[in-house]
């Protein structure tokens, strides 16, 4: 018989050992204000170069033959860099034993490490050094985002996660936004990788010096190779749901971003606009799919904690995300675009903030690990940024842009549906 939300999360209330303490019942004001803001920063720190700043950089130091397959180089290289380093600084978070706490120096120093990078991508006047910064880059706001990210089960109860994770999805399409902002505000790629990279800092360590961090008080036993390893995954057989949870997240990240990386170059390419307009184009289908998201996230959060059903919520929203990419595939002038950008936006928002739900109510009973979890999390988030330009340049080629839109949609649908396998929650 399946347990309900209440009993499932229950088991987590437990203190992680060596810890000295429990997770609090209710997250404070502080930390309910200051997480997602933090996330938003972080966001629009790494997101300004993959929303803008790769492609026009690129485009600026390649011809227009080479461009693509540059860009599907540095993006698919640097998204397989996020993908090993947000699982394995999360597990390092889970082991740090810093006086200041197990998170604050990760988001600390990664945002820091994140910063130096753009400085150095924006300057970047060859694809080899664009690749490096982007590498680095991806390594320091990822340690800093993978800690942030494991706070949400240390601060908060479990009777409010589903509103916080609704708060925390709110918050790329915000960084989003922030990012293509910045980008038509100013000429070159620099000043928009460095701006927001700066303000996103700033943000992030201002908040990482606001709440009461979690200390470790017992130093864990030395990392193996098979626990480094470890960090790169969790055994399905041990917890089915989680790794049903994942494939969904996978495969629903698969389609969207078949959307979103190469949304510049279907401006250009596909509907022929000037590439003098395309920074804002893409920033109007960043505020038109951002505003989608923020008026669904925190709503689906809220009524996924009151009705208690995560799964049908997932595949609902996910189902919108692919009709908005079917739209997008089938525009014939931008303004259709942005009609299927605010489609997929709407969906985004519940998908988000039911997703984050839905993987904190199937974490293992031991909270010694929560960070890791995410981490492992990540890579299905991440690995479909590497994977999707592996296969675009060829699907591109045969079929054009709107062929890589449909074919994402329909690998996102049979994600959500394979939610339903997960059991234990409604």
């Amino acid at each position: 018989m399946a347990l309900n939300i209440d009993q499932q999360m229950a088991g987590a209330e437990t203190a992680a050992p060596g810890t000295g303490s429990a997770p609090p019942q209710s997250a404070s004001r502080a930390y309910v204000i200051g997480m997602p803001i933090a996330s938003a920063g972080l966001w629009m720190a790494v997101l300004a170069p993959a929303l803008v700043v790769l492609a026009i950089k690129v485009s600026e130091i390649t011809t227009p033959d080479t461009r693509a397959g540059a860009l599907s180089l540095v993006a698919g290289v640097g998204a397989a860099v996020a993908l090993l380093a947000n699982p394995f600084f999360g597990r390092l978070s889970d082991r740090t034993t810093s006086r200041f706490g197990m998170r604050k120096p990760w988001i600390v120093g990664g945002s820091l490490i994140g910063l130096a990078a753009l400085f150095l991508l924006g300057s970047a006047t060859e694809v080899g050094v664009v690749l490096v910064a982007w590498v680095v880059a991806q390594l320091g706001f990822n340690a800093a985002l993978a800690a942030l990210v494991a706070t949400l089960p240390d601060q908060a109860g479990p009777a409010e996660r589903g509103r916080l994770s609704g708060l925390i999805g709110m918050t790329l399409p915000i960084g989003l936004v922030a990012a293509a902002f910045f980008a038509q505000m100013f000429e070159t790629a620099l000043q928009m990788a460095v701006v927001p990279g700066i303000v996103g800092t700033a943000i992030a360590i201002a908040f990482a010096f606001t709440f009461k961090d979690r200390v470790l008080t017992e130093k864990p036993a030395p990392l193996n190779l098979k626990e480094v390893l470890g960090s790169f995954y969790f055994n399905p057989k041990d917890h089915p749901g989680l790794g049903w949870a994942w494939v969904t997240k996978f495969l629903v990240y698969v389609g969207y971003c078949a959307g979103l990386l190469y949304l510049p170059y279907f401006f250009t390419d596909h509907l022929h606009v000037a590439e003098t307009q395309v920074t804002s184009l893409v920033f109007q289908a960043t505020l038109v799919s951002s505003a989608g998201t923020v008026i669904t996230s925190l709503a689906g959060g809220w009524i996924s904690d009151r009705l208690g059903k995560r799964k049908s919520m997932v595949i609902i929203s996910a189902l919108i995300m692919m009709g908005g990419l079917v739209v997008i595939a089938t525009s014939t002038d931008t303004g259709q675009v942005l009609v299927g950008q605010g489609i997929l936006g709407l969906g985004l928002g519940v998908f988000s903030a039911v997703d984050v739900a839905l993987i904190t109510d199937l974490l293992p009973k031991d909270q010694s690990e929560n960070a890791k979890t995410f981490g492992v999390f990540n890579i299905a988030q991440a690995l479909p940024q590497s994977l999707v330009p592996a296969i675009a340049f060829p699907v591109i080629a045969l079929g054009g842009y709107p062929a890589l839109f449909l074919g994402g949609a329909v690998v996102g649908i049979i994600g959500a549906l394979l939610v339903t396998r997960i059991k234990g929650v409604k």
